[in-house]
């Protein structure tokens, strides 16, 4: 299998450099190694694109349309083919040779994507994309200073990006300059706050300046992104290419998360003509059901997935989300429990049994819930929120004030948060600190209606 592998790699980068050298009438479509074995929207999308460049094969447009099919789906070396023909059918556009490099640089070919990475920037030098790309060859060549003059180029021609601050944060980092690096990874947060390489930059930086916590908590928090590439004209043709199960269901979840739950739904019925049967499908349709209030269908929904699945323990987790928020606390105790049962490390299902145990009086198992929620991702400041409910309402006020304390600690600007611990301090007779508490509060929103009635109780003592 390796060897046959090796030979088609072999064979396609060979066709790849024919291509650089000519410019014929037209080819016929690039085709995957096994059409049939492909989920079912993602080769209907292939034929139909396919059938495109058949019907027109000195359209380079076609050729890169299908090369987006590719690309979305996982399948570079069909999509470096296809962006190397369209590349050799208009010389003129940028963009083909670009996509040819990222598709050879997706592969872990990187020797592969220099050459077609050098076309697109003789093309159109001043492709912020390609020099952000060229400086991460450099990079993984050893080439620091080249690197560095391509990310500097990049950020002058795209100053409000945060990619070319997190590659020049990255080289900082890696030469010793901690203080650098964590200047520029704020920088690229500025830019945009979700950038998870960014967080994992800024997080390995504070920990190289002695702040572990918070520095752990930022390296977790942005875990396995990317910020190596930008998008570009082409970016909405390729993210419209994304038909396979798995992708459909995360953009259905983003756009769900986003409040177009509408939309996400819409995406998650088309799914289900394909994967009339599949439990995971379901069980997201439950879920943005459940978003959209229509609780008796996500129930049905979630009902379906365990028929098809009893094991899926996404599915026994949710179904408890949706148990919990409908005030059923012990339907919602025996889903996350059988969530647990399947797998002892989803950390939402301790979270959800620790609130259902809490509200049907078993605080005992409510603070084991909570302690392993907390064991399992202890930068969660939820979750010592929820322990330090828990021991208010077991009388055990000292532990509380330590719960609230670091949740606040985790999640500073949470006015709640600032009043649960004003009121454990109340009990504790820590008056001053209380009265600290609730100015902290009333400083971050002062119609908080929960300000008045801890400054009532505060004023007996």
């Amino acid at each position: 299998m390796m060897h046959t592998l090796s030979s088609r790699l072999l064979v396609s980068l060979l066709l790849l450099v024919a291509l650089a050298a000519c410019r014929p009438a037209g080819y016929p479509p690039a085709q995957p190694q096994d059409l049939d074995a492909l989920e079912p929207p993602v080769r209907r999308l292939i034929e139909e694109r396919s059938a495109a460049v058949v019907a027109a094969p000195a359209d380079a447009v076609a050729h890169a349309e299908l090369g987006a099919a590719y690309w979305a789906n996982g399948m570079f070396l069909p999509a470096a083919e296809c962006f190397a023909q369209a590349g050799a059918l208009d010389s003129s556009e940028p963009l083909w040779p670009y996509y040819q490099a990222r598709s050879m640089y997706n592969l872990g070919r990187t020797d592969a994507a220099l050459a077609p990475l050098r076309r697109a920037l003789e093309i159109d030098e001043g492709s912020a994309p390609a020099q952000l790309l060229f400086g991460w060859l450099r990079f993984d060549d050893g080439d620091v200073k080249g690197a560095r003059a391509s990310f500097e180029r990049a950020r002058r021609l795209a100053p409000d990006r945060p990619e070319p601050l997190v590659g020049l944060a990255t080289l900082a980092l890696d030469e010793g300059r901690p203080e650098e690096a964590r200047d520029l990874a704020l920088a690229a947060l500025d830019r945009r706050e979700t950038s998870g390489h960014a967080r994992f930059i800024l997080g390995s930086a504070l920990v190289a300046l002695g702040d572990e916590s918070r520095g752990r908590a930022e390296m977790k928090a942005g875990a396995g992104a990317t910020a190596r590439h930008m998008p570009t004209t082409f970016s909405i043709r390729l993210a419209s290419s994304r038909v396979s199960r798995a992708d459909v269901l995360a953009d259905a979840e983003r756009l769900s998360d986003n409040g177009s739950h509408a939309a996400a739904l819409a995406m998650i019925d088309a799914l289900l003509d394909d994967y009339p049967e599949d439990a995971l499908v379901h069980s997201h349709r439950g879920s943005v059901l459940g978003a959209m209030g229509r609780d008796e269908e996500a129930v049905r929904s979630y009902i379906t997935a365990l028929q098809l699945d009893d094991q899926l323990s996404s599915a026994w987790k949710d179904m408890a989300l949706l148990k919990l928020r409908l005030g059923n606390d012990a339907e919602a105790v025996d889903a996350a429990r059988r969530a647990i049962a399947i797998d002892d490390e989803a950390v939402d299902a301790h979270a959800v049994l620790a609130i259902a145990l809490r509200q049907s009086g078993d605080l005992t198992g409510a603070v084991r819930s909570a302690r392993r929620a907390i064991e399992l991702q202890p930068e969660v400041a939820l979750y010592h929120a929820e322990l330090g409910n828990i021991y208010a309402l077991a009388g055990q006020f000292a532990p509380a004030v330590d719960s609230f304390e670091r949740a606040i600690e985790l999640a500073p600007g949470a006015v709640q948060l600032q009043l649960s611990l004003g009121d454990a301090l109340i009990q504790l007779e820590r008056y001053d600190e209380a009265r600290a508490e609730i100015e902290r509060a009333r400083a971050l929103d002062p119609t908080h209606p929960g300000i008045a009635e801890l400054s009532r109780k505060l004023t007996g003592h």
